[in-house]
């Protein structure tokens, strides 16, 4: 190699005094290095420019923390006020090493200037980012870089990056976690313990003053704001939040043997800005300290808080909200061990402006508007998705002074909690209404008194109270026959009185998920649907049986004693335990269909 010192001109004989290297062709062009990817070069140098083929543009060397910068293009004219960096957000929110990860990230900006940005592509810990031409708006909007690759090793990955002329770099490096590799834990969970698996929780969050006609969601839950009719409505204003100090939730567990102890564990995500009423982007985090699991408690305790300041999630409309997968919006999803080989699974933090009554907003046979009840969806020790309190519950009555949307039972005679009692097969059309009252155990009236006699067809109108015969026979409420009578509250029926997208369960559906929520009877403040002692209507007119909890199942009719399956006392057992003719009115929780 020769070394060549001074000033090199290539087509004139007189470099600029200023240029090492100066070319003076008219008819030729300099051909840079010609790269793969900018992660082909094994030690870069501040000031290096290459050609980067993948994205067919030039980028030079920034050094640390920059790197390489964005492509060099004529029709990158495109320039951003700001990146929030602190508001990016990976989704899937999580990698894992060895496991092939495809996803997304999420960056916005501030003061777009409409302008057009050139394509970038680089590698992080195995994952390649790439972004492909697009054009900013004119002010506020995002960039999404597709990811796709395999992480090789745990913990968290610093994504620096940018574009418009700004970056995320260094302390404001973007990060993605990346959990260590299946069968390779931190030794969390004993082999005699298993957790559930994709659990969930919402928060409710809600501003909406138009709300009716309700219509069922046709398309994912979103931000935007859908006006029904343009006729103002009953405010419904409630700001979900997620507090420091956080709330306790409880993650069901498989327990054999004599139980073991479960370490401590924690996992934290990021809620974008867009996602918050404040605009305020927040960590969250679901944490549990180490405890022991036994076969008698089967519920591990955790809890979910935000850190640095309260979340406070976007209220939503109830026309777009919620969901055509009555899920609402996701805000992050937390990962943790479910098993002793290390095994991964989700916890989503999710928001919902709740589950509208089926006849929410309708007229029912008292002429009056008095079906707005809102319900959350939970998700139960079985898997499923069902509503978090009994149809018609206090807690859910948007009328009523004890209207929370989050709160359930708070014991088995809680009357806030109890809600309607609906006669079997009758549709929801105000017969079922409760006022509900403490004496000792629970008692109560229908809103609306009770009738004798039979109504006359299948769907009723009248009357619209729950039948009582002035004699026990016949139990039978409509005087018409109803083929086949097992299924007058399968999903499928007219008379459905559970929300849209929900139903009554059948006996098998009850039967799993009180298998599956373990010893200690129907109600603990563990147990994810809290049933109460409900009670049920006696056919001798408004009287109760208040000793003990009774809920319906959409199947089972019995013609031995006119009854449907239904589920009592304290233990629910299932089947034909107890009185269920069809004349009685029972408690109903719903569940997804």
């Amino acid at each position: 190699m020769t070394k060549v010192s001074g000033q090199i001109g290539i087509n004139t004989p007189t470099p600029h005094a200023s240029a090492s290297i100066e070319l003076g062709s008219n008819n030729k062009a300099l051909y840079l290095n010609r790269v793969t990817n900018t992660s082909a070069i094994a030690n870069p140098q501040v000031g290096m420019v290459i050609y980067d083929i993948a994205n067919n543009c030039i980028k030079a060397y920034q050094g640390a923390p920059a790197l390489w910068s964005d492509c060099f293009s004529a029709d990158s004219t495109g320039a951003v006020t700001a990146i929030n960096c602190a508001a990016a957000y990976f989704t899937p929110a999580f990698a894992t090493v060895g496991q092939a990860y495809t996803g997304t990230l999420t960056v916005p900006y501030t003061g777009g200037n409409g302008g057009i940005y050139a394509p970038q592509s680089f590698i992080q810990n195995g994952l390649t980012f790439t972004l492909p031409t697009g054009v900013f708006a004119n002010g506020d909007g995002n960039v999404v870089f597709n990811i796709t690759g395999t992480p090789a090793t745990a913990g968290t990955t610093a994504v620096s990056m940018g574009f418009g002329g700004k970056s995320c770099s260094g302390v404001n490096a973007i990060s993605l976690t990346v959990n260590p590799a299946a069968g390779n834990p931190v030794n969390v969970l004993p082999g005699t313990v298993t957790l559930a698996q994709s659990s969930r929780y919402w928060t409710a969050s809600i501003y909406d003053n138009d709300y009716l006609p309700y219509t069922k969601p046709t398309a994912p839950a979103n931000t935007s704001v859908i006006n029904a009719d343009g006729t103002a409505d009953l405010l419904v204003d409630i700001q979900g939040s997620i507090t420091t100090t956080g709330i306790t939730v409880y993650i069901p567990a498989t327990v054999t043997g004599s139980g073991g102890t479960v370490a401590a564990w924690s996992y934290t995500v990021t809620v974008p800005a867009n996602l918050t009423q404040d605009g305020i982007s927040r960590q969250v985090q679901l944490s549990w300290a180490a405890q022991s699991l036994t076969t008698a408690n089967t519920a591990l305790v955790a809890t979910i808080k935000a850190i640095g300041g309260t979340l406070n999630a976007k209220k939503l409309d109830i026309n777009a909200g919620i969901g055509n997968d009555y899920l609402g919006l996701l805000l992050g999803t937390f990962q943790y061990p479910y098993n002793q080989a290390g095994a991964f699974t989700t916890y989503e933090l999710r928001d919902i402006p709740g589950i509208p009554d089926r006849m929410f907003g309708q007229i029912d046979n008292a002429g009056k508007y008095e079906h707005n009840f809102l319900y959350l969806p939970v998700q139960a020790e079985d898997g499923k998705i069902w509503l978090n309190n009994n149809l018609g519950a206090n807690y859910a009555n948007l009328d009523h002074p004890s209207f929370n949307l989050t709160q359930q039972a708070t014991s088995t005679t809680d009357i806030n909690a109890m809600g309607s009692l609906l006669q079997w097969g009758r549709k929801a059309d105000g017969h079922e209404l409760m006022e509900r009252s403490i004496n000792g155990t629970s008692t109560g009236t229908f809103k609306y008194g009770y009738v004798y006699g039979q109504a006359a067809s299948w769907n009723p109108t009248h009357p619209y109270s729950i039948f009582s015969a002035p004699t026990y026979l016949p139990a039978e409420w409509t005087s018409i026959t109803v083929p086949p009578k097992a299924n007058r509250w399968l999903a499928s029926s007219p008379n459905n009185p559970c929300p849209q997208g929900f139903k009554v369960p059948i006996g098998a559906e009850w039967q799993a998920v009180i298998t599956a929520s373990g010893s200690g009877g129907i109600y603990s403040s563990t147990k994810k649907l809290r049933l109460t002692n409900a009670g049920e209507s006696d056919r001798t007119g408004d009287t109760f049986n208040s000793t003990v909890p009774v809920y319906s199942a959409a199947d089972g009719y019995v013609a031995a004693n006119n009854g449907t399956n239904t589920l009592m006392n304290s233990t629910v057992n299932p089947g034909n335990t107890g009185n269920a003719e069809i004349d009685r009115g029972k408690s109903v929780r719903c569940i997804q269909e």
